[in-house]
C-alpha cells in the first residue's frame, strides 16, 4: 500500500487563480502512480468526487467547499525530454515550460501556447489553445491511468479532442503524460512569433488582477467576448466579481469576490446573451462544488 499523507478541511484558495472560494474535504499530493490509485480507491469506497487540481487556472470551488478529494501533481510529473522534433512531458509540466524549450529546440508546433498559465494534464483534458494552436493537433499519444490501475496508451485518434474536449472528460481516467510531434523551425522566428503573442495576451488581457482565462466557449455564431459586450456588460459586476473592462470573456476579482459572486456572474451573462441574441453561452471554467 503507498502511503499518502492526506489533509482533511484543506483551504484551497491560495492554489485557486482568482483566489477565492472555500475547503476540500480530503486534500493530498502524490509523487507516484501508485499513490493516485491509492487515494482513487478511498475516493471510490467513500462515494466520494476526485479532482486532479494542476495550478488550478480554469476551476472555481464553491464557497462551500468541495465534498471530495482535490490531487495535487508533485514535481515528479513534470519530467519533459526531447528526442529529434519529439517532445515528451509528463502531466504536471507547465505549458509555458513547453513552448519555451520546445522554441530553444528550433521547434514549431506549441510555441504559441507559451501564454496559457496551466500545466499539460489539464490542457489535454480541456484540449486547450490559443491563437490558432490546439495542443491536440501536435499529439502523438497520450498515456493515462484508470480507476484499476492499468495505463492506457492511445494515439491522438482515440482521445476524442474537439473544441475544449477530451475524451478524459468523459471516462474521469488521470493523464500521466503525452508526446507531442512538432516541425523544425527557426528559433529567432518562433521567438518572435511567441513574443508577438505574449505582447498581445498583456495589452489585451486584464492579467493585474485575479481571473481564471476565457470564461465562456467560443460560439458558432460570434466570439463570446464580443457578445458579452454587445450585451452592454462590459463593466457589469455582482459583488466582487466584475466582466473586465479590457476583455469581456474575463472575469476578474477587483479585491473581495467570492466563488459564488463569480457563479452568479456567468449565469446572469449567459441569461442576459440569451435572451438579446438566442444564444446559448457555455461555461469554460469548471465549478467544483455547490453553487
Amino acid at each position: 500500500m503507498a502511503f499518502v499523507n492526506i489533509k482533511e478541511n484543506y483551504s484551497l484558495r491560495h492554489l485557486i487563480s482568482f483566489r477565492v472560494g472555500g475547503e476540500a474535504r480530503f486534500f493530498c499530493e502524490i509523487e507516484t502512480n501508485e499513490q493516485f490509485l491509492e487515494v482513487k480507491k478511498k475516493a471510490i469506497q467513500q462515494n466520494k468526487p476526485l479532482f486532479i487540481l494542476g495550478r488550478g487556472t480554469n476551476v472555481v470551488i464553491s464557497d462551500k467547499g468541495f465534498d471530495g478529494y482535490i490531487v495535487k501533481l508533485s514535481r515528479s510529473f513534470s519530467e519533459l525530454s526531447i528526442e529529434d522534433s519529439i517532445i515528451k512531458a509528463k502531466a504536471a509540466t507547465p505549458l509555458s515550460r513547453i513552448a519555451r524549450v520546445s522554441i530553444q529546440n528550433n521547434l514549431s508546433g506549441m510555441h504559441l501556447l507559451a501564454g496559457i498559465p496551466g500545466t499539460l494534464g489539464g490542457a489535454i483534458y480541456m484540449n486547450a489553445g490559443a491563437y490558432g494552436q490546439e495542443i491536440s493537433q501536435t499529439v502523438i499519444e497520450v498515456k493515462s491511468i484508470n480507476d484499476q490501475g492499468q495505463i492506457i496508451t492511445r494515439d491522438a485518434s482515440a482521445c476524442s479532442f474537439s473544441y475544449r474536449h477530451s475524451i478524459f472528460q468523459d471516462n474521469k481516467e488521470c493523464v500521466l503524460e503525452a508526446s507531442f510531434q512538432l516541425t523544425k523551425g527557426s528559433k529567432d522566428a518562433l521567438e518572435k512569433e511567441m513574443n508577438t503573442v505574449m505582447q498581445k495576451r498583456r495589452d489585451s488581457q486584464p492579467l493585474e488582477y485575479p481571473n481564471a482565462g476565457s470564461v465562456f466557449k467560443r460560439t458558432p455564431q460570434d466570439f463570446p467576448g464580443a457578445l458579452v459586450e454587445k450585451a452592454g456588460l462590459k463593466g457589469f459586476s455582482i459583488g466582487g466579481a466584475m466582466v473586465s473592462p479590457k476583455h469581456a470573456n474575463f472575469i476578474i476579482n477587483t479585491g473581495n469576490a467570492t466563488a459564488q459572486n463569480i457563479y452568479d456572474l456567468t449565469s446572469a451573462i449567459i441569461e442576459t446573451v440569451f435572451k438579446q441574441t438566442g444564444i446559448t453561452l457555455e461555461r469554460e471554467i469548471i465549478f467544483l462544488g455547490d453553487f
